[in-house]
């Protein structure tokens, strides 16, 4: 990871302001019980998931003050035009608020909320972990194979690495005994069940007839390899003579949806082309749409920020390993496995459920493959795993309404009592 020499510089000041922080904390203990809860995601890149999903809900649903903490300046803006009360990740402001909330909420880790905040674990308000999305597919450290090999020295400093938290919000008893895998070291009553998963509710509430779009969204890849390798997929079925005229001759629009963390995602509602050395600048669709005019062409790059928006309206969804396919099943619709490198990804991944076991559609391992299913269009048959899709769809989301938010709200709410007394 490469770091600008400002951040340097500043990092070690910035350490010492939140150390001050630190010195501070014990004096607001006796005066959070009236104060804004904080609430952050994605270390405060976007609004999203599971935090984005109930953080909506608590501002248009109850009289509950909430703060969101954000990085981003497109974020914030956003928020307030809203009229609602997001402060700037790592500020002073933001760190009065933290040291005053009585509930902290993040989806991914403490760094959420402050990239300092795991120094103040012990002095804080009750802190939740939501977990950004469903957690069926890739585990943790601690469910890896590699974990059984550890000594109790490694799994100590292990444990003080990943995320930290009070309580555990979970969407479903099955969804508990997945956490309890990720988290062995913590006590299980600290992970409750059918209380998470706020983020399903936006996809309840959103959902509508789809539109004639295949939606295509890739797993991050965390070595620099495989990342490129990935960009370069990406353009090779971008560019798939075969499926473009396929995809022209059925009106149908294949929507590439670029992770966060792969530098290829555009500006909050844009589209965006920057895939590798091709890019083009951001907001077009030059360098991924080769020769031909982006005027009309059957293919598009979505930044991440619209996934919400068009996940509801998309006739079926193509992933690898992202836990997207789990919350997929809701809709009811066509998908495709498209996990090209599914042997380089795993040597250092595992999944919960193991990858072929959830089957839910047909699975393509190259991108002639791929070309072949989506062309053959046997990605519209969906009988031959209707048995598989029900035994899932029961055990991870056995309510079908817009509770989720609900009952995470109502489960953070009974927490906090608790604590107190």
């Amino acid at each position: 990871m490469k770091y600008s020499v400002g951040f340097l510089l500043f990092y070690p000041v910035d350490f010492l302001i939140a150390m001050f922080f630190w010195l501070l904390a014990p004096l607001f203990k006796g005066c959070r019980k009236n104060s804004p809860w904080v609430i952050g995601g994605h270390r405060g890149r976007i609004y999203e998931d599971n935090s984005g999903a109930l953080h909506s809900f608590i501002v248009k649903n109850t009289d509950q003050p909430i703060i969101w903490i954000a990085s981003s300046k497109a974020v914030i803006e956003k928020l307030r035009s809203e009229n609602r009360m997001v402060l700037r990740k790592n500020s002073f402001r933001a760190r009065l608020a933290i040291l005053r909330a009585p509930v902290l909420i993040y989806s991914h880790g403490e760094d959420d909320l402050d990239q300092f905040l795991r120094y103040f674990r012990k002095r804080l308000g009750l802190r939740i972990y939501l977990n950004h999305s469903a957690n069926f597919c890739k585990t943790g450290y601690f469910a890896a194979p590699e974990a059984t090999t550890w000594s109790d020295e490694k799994r100590r400093a292990m444990a003080k690495r990943i995320v930290d938290f009070d309580y555990l919000l979970a969407g479903s008893a099955y969804e508990r005994e997945m956490f309890k895998k990720a988290f062995p070291f913590k006590d299980e009553n600290r992970i409750v069940a059918d209380s998470g998963a706020a983020h399903i509710d936006n996809l309840l509430l959103n959902k509508v007839e789809p539109e004639k779009r295949i939606l295509w969204f890739p797993t991050f890849r965390d070595e620099a390899e495989l990342q490129q390798r990935l960009v370069e997929v990406e353009n090779q079925v971008l560019n798939s003579k075969e499926l473009r005229e396929y995809l022209e001759t059925n009106g149908i629009v294949l929507t590439l949806v670029s992770h966060i963390n792969s530098g290829a995602a555009g500006a909050p509602g844009s589209t965006a082309g920057m895939l590798g050395s091709t890019a083009g600048a951001p907001g077009s669709t030059a360098g991924v749409l080769g020769s031909t005019s982006a005027k009309n062409v059957p293919v598009s790059v979505e930044s991440i920020s619209n996934l919400g928006k068009l996940l509801p309206r998309s006739m079926c969804l193509i992933s690898d390993y992202s836990g997207l396919a789990i919350d997929w099943i809701i809709f009811d619709r066509p998908f495709i496995r498209f996990a090209y490198d599914e042997k380089e990804y795993m040597r250092k991944r595992s999944f919960y459920i193991p990858l072929r076991e959830f089957c839910i559609g047909p699975e393509a391992w190259s991108v002639e493959e791929l070309e072949s299913v989506i062309v053959s269009e046997r990605w519209k048959d969906m009988q031959p795993y209707a048995e598989k899709r029900a035994f899932y769809k029961e055990k991870i989301y056995p309510e079908t309404s817009p509770v989720y938010a609900s009952r995470c709200y109502k489960t953070i709410v009974k927490l906090l009592s608790y604590d107190r007394n």
